[in-house]
């Protein structure tokens, strides 16, 4: 997927990060993600419901390295605390945030305790980047109301998709 981006801190708060590519290896931490991400305010949501809902689960089972991007932000350790990566799927399969067949889907995740500290927004900011890098012509994704992640993405540039969507379908034409 090309160059590795270089280390950079997150934000005023001290954390630094790294980032790097996201892979097959990383199946474990997408299931953990998208489980949070699911149960973002309060648990809703099973480790096993997350794993056996083809609705929930393609979020991970479908996700490709040679198709899909992802990046995982990592502290010094090596330890993840965070992870952002889009998945093209079809309508067939489609998730909450589709939109259209050639516009991937993307899932954003930072680990609970290091959450408001701008890990967000370098995922983000770098996945969007690198979306642009490759030609994508956009990219969607779902929120529900509530969700305080709203805020960072619609300073990413996303907006609500149109009225023929979910009121929490947003997407980011590029």
């Amino acid at each position: 997927m090309g160059q590795q981006p270089e280390p950079q801190a997150a934000s005023a708060t001290g954390v630094e990060v790294s980032l790097r590519e996201l892979d097959e290896s990383d199946r474990e931490l997408l299931i953990v993600a998208t489980l949070d991400n699911m149960n973002w305010c309060g648990e809703r949501f099973t480790r096993e419901q997350v794993i056996v809902d083809p609705a929930i689960s393609h979020y991970f089972t479908s996700w490709r390295s040679d198709r899909d991007l992802g990046l995982v932000a990592v502290d010094q350790t090596g330890h993840p605390l965070g992870a952002v990566w889009t998945c093209l799927v079809d309508g067939g399969d489609s998730g909450y945030g589709f939109v259209r067949d050639d516009v991937p889907e993307l899932s954003i995740w930072v680990e609970a305790g290091h959450r408001s500290c701008g890990i967000g927004s370098v995922l983000m900011s770098a996945l969007i980047e690198r979306a642009r890098s490759v030609g994508l012509g956009g990219i969607s994704l779902s929120v529900e109301e509530g969700n305080p992640a709203r805020k960072l993405y619609e300073r990413c540039g996303f907006v609500p998709a149109g009225p023929e969507f979910d009121p929490g379908t947003m997407v980011l034409w590029l």
